[in-house]
């Protein structure tokens, strides 16, 4: 997963704005402001009510919903100095271009997308000059900072068991707000966990489904399992999962974070989030930013440097795994099972499932988990190590065997089961989402019979 920068999203009230001024659109618009002359932050309004904030020009905030030709809405600006004088610019926008008769802000420009490599944007941008603003007549109304320290992630069991357990695993040890551990809570039917990022955040987290409950209710599931016991021999009624207990191969679904840090009020870039089936998969989830907002993504292929950006909701998810069926995720697991193509001859299949002492899936490997762990011949190329540990070298064209070209990875871009999750090291440019510093998550574990 890799950072990316991006700044506060437009409230609700914008939203509602340009929903009403311009027609439901693929295309954004997003405030492009100088880096020296003005001081931050900037506080955005409409209608004199506040729409955004804007703590630092490294950071990318939308304005909203754009049509070329079409979109139409007024901002005024605001920043105080370092005296603690307040300045001001009008940004008028009229059949989305920018009025010259009404605008005050600077050298304002509408900026076209960008494209590089193949890759096309759908993000415009309004620039504005390096020139001092006027100063204000009067201060803004309530001018509110975004409140970075109460940011979280809520963990929801939605699947059809009465309790689960979940595991995290962090990229450093020394984080306030990190653990690595297969359990670190043990979560009912429909209730949340919830973990707190707040300023100091939460760098290269991943979440993931470690066992659950098979039994009708809470108080028939017993003791839950310990690492130790899941390990070994688990309870009665709970099936051990993801294979990050000890001696296990590694195979969960990952929910990918990191929420940067914030000092002196202001964030160090985007929070990241995003789904990983590069160890393998082993249960549904969904994704999304628990208030709407706008998120970007990095435009394939991989490495083309341009932003993409989407409106993400519980109605529209930044990524998941919905099992349509029962034993859904075992088919796909099944026919993922082998190298691209046929078996050629004097090759086997890879079995990728794992199956419980019962016969029950409980997940499915990677090619990379898989070649690993057994520590075959292909492990560096589907594992994008060694001489394939960049992008240009792992990605291989089709029809030649690699971590790209593989069944698994294949299958999971073309299910629909499936959406923005990746399969193989280098395969997420879409799918790392970056939003905005101050965004809360939830992530929902989900069971085939939720859908």
């Amino acid at each position: 997963m890799r950072s990316r920068l991006l700044g506060w999203c437009v409230s609700s009230l914008l939203s509602l704005f340009f929903a009403a001024t311009a027609a439901a659109t693929q295309d954004y618009l997003m405030w492009q402001l100088p880096t020296a002359t003005i001081s931050f932050p900037v506080y955005v309004y409409t209608g004199g009510s506040q729409v955004g904030y804007i703590p630092s020009s490294s950071l990318q905030v939308f304005v909203g919903s754009y049509v070329p030709g079409s979109t139409s809405g007024s901002y005024d600006l605001y920043y105080q100095d370092g005296e603690g004088n307040w300045h001001t610019c009008a940004l008028v926008l009229a059949s989305g271009g920018i009025s010259s008769k009404t605008t005050t802000c600077p050298g304002a420009v509408i900026n076209p997308p960008l494209s590089n490599n193949g890759a096309q944007s759908n993000v415009y941008t309004v620039a504005v000059g390096a020139v001092a603003w006027p100063q204000a007549a009067a201060a803004p109304a309530n001018p509110i900072k975004a409140n970075y320290s109460r940011r979280t992630i809520s963990l929801v069991n939605h699947t059809k068991y009465p309790l689960i357990q979940v595991g995290e695993s962090c990229s450093t040890s020394d984080q306030a707000n990190c653990q690595t551990t297969p359990i670190i809570a043990a979560i009912g039917k429909d209730r949340p966990h919830v973990i707190t990022a707040g300023v100091d955040g939460l760098i290269s987290a991943a979440f993931y489904l470690s066992s659950y409950c098979t039994a009708s209710s809470v108080a028939a599931c017993g003791q839950p399992p310990t690492a130790a016991s899941c390990a070994s021999q688990p309870p009665a009624n709970w099936v051990c999962t993801g294979g990050y207990f000890v001696g296990q191969q590694a195979y969960a679904t990952k929910i990918e974070t990191t929420i940067l840090t914030v000092t002196g009020g202001v964030p160090s870039g985007a929070s990241n989030i995003d789904v990983s089936a590069v160890d393998g998969y082993n249960a549904g989830v969904r994704i999304y930013p628990s208030s709407s907002t706008y998120c970007t993504f990095t435009v394939p292929p991989e490495g083309s440097g341009v932003l993409g950006a989407g409106y993400y909701s519980a109605a529209n998810p930044l990524a998941q795994i919905v099992p349509r069926s029962g034993d859904s995720l075992a088919a796909l697991c099944a026919k993922s099972s082998q190298l691209p193509g046929p078996p050629k001859k004097g090759q086997t299949a890879w079995p990728l499932a794992k199956t419980s002492s019962a016969g029950a899936f409980e997940g499915c490997v990677s090619p990379c988990t898989y070649a690993d762990s057994n520590a075959t011949a292909e492990a560096p190329l589907f594992c994008c190590s060694g001489s394939y540990s960049t992008a240009a070298t792992c990605t291989m064209p089709a029809g030649q065997m690699g971590a790209n070209t593989s069944t698994y990875n294949v299958n999971i871009v073309k299910s629909p089961q499936f959406r923005n999750v990746y399969g193989y090291a280098f395969g997420d440019a879409a799918d790392d989402f970056g939003c905005p510093p101050e965004a809360n998550f939830v992530v929902e574990f989900v069971s085939a019979s939720r859908y």
